[in-house]
């Protein structure tokens, strides 16, 4: 099992300098409390003391930076993101380096490695002795193209899933068509076997009226000999009877 590398996400408390505004004593304590509660690590309402200030300050690029570091502190990365680009747009604003250095780490965080290693590269033009922001940009490094051989690797097994699935379907079609010309043969059969019975059915028929029809026949021709014979057996009875009358014989 491979061990996680750590990222380091610097949280510079910009609030030393603060005392040098001697007549803001509500930004500085309130930047204190902030402070106090982040080192207790109550970021909700070290976020609230910071971003109270900022509201009420706007122009002070400090102010945004810490509101920023609490926000990462509570899962508020787009939030934080804002908030440091408020900071870096301010000229006067000492601490870059960190700042980007942190908008690097929020990338991270949202595994948007491009992004990273572009504020950390800023980092380190701003400050080039940063080390963390160094050594963040070679894990950023390292996890973007870890990110592209995985989403390669994705891509891949996608395209053999789309072959896999292209040649599934193939084969259910064929399966398919193979039913259908079963069902297609199954049924020309069943319908041949129906005509031949038919067919037979008929030749039967006709053969049963053929022979019904020929001993009608027969019968007609038995009846018409037994009429003559007995029409000719009549006539040779009365033939006899003529000729007893005539010589007076009588049987």
């Amino acid at each position: 099992m491979k061990a996680k590398l750590p990222i380091l996400l610097i949280l510079l408390l910009s609030f030393s300098t603060l005392f040098s505004d001697v007549v803001n004593y509500d930004k500085v304590i309130r930047n204190l409390r902030g402070v106090k509660s982040y080192n207790k690590e109550d970021f909700e309402n070290s976020e609230d003391n910071f971003k109270r200030n900022a509201i009420k300050y706007p122009k002070d690029a400090r102010l945004h930076f810490n509101q920023a570091n609490a926000e990462v502190k509570n899962g508020l990365l787009e939030e934080a993101e804002q908030n440091y680009k408020l900071a870096l747009n301010n000229e006067k604003f000492k601490d870059r380096s960190k700042a980007l250095q942190n908008l690097g780490n929020v990338k991270f965080l949202q595994k948007d490695y491009k992004n990273a290693i572009k504020n950390y590269r800023d980092a380190l033009v701003e400050d080039p002795g940063n080390i963390d922001a160094r050594y963040n940009y070679e894990l950023a490094a390292r996890m973007l193209q870890r990110q592209q051989e995985q989403k390669q690797q994705q891509e891949q097994n996608k395209d053999n899933q789309d072959e896999k699935d292209e040649e599934k379907e193939k084969q259910e079609q064929k399966q398919k068509q193979q039913q259908d010309d079963k069902q297609d043969d199954q049924k020309k059969n069943e319908q041949q076997k129906q005509d031949e019975q038919k067919q037979d059915e008929k030749q039967k028929s006709q053969e049963q009226k053929l022979k019904e029809q020929k001993k009608e026949d027969a019968e007609k021709m038995l009846k018409a000999l037994l009429q003559k014979e007995k029409e000719e057996m009549k006539k040779e009875k009365e033939k006899m009877n003529v000729d007893r009358t005539k010589t007076g014989k009588y049987w």
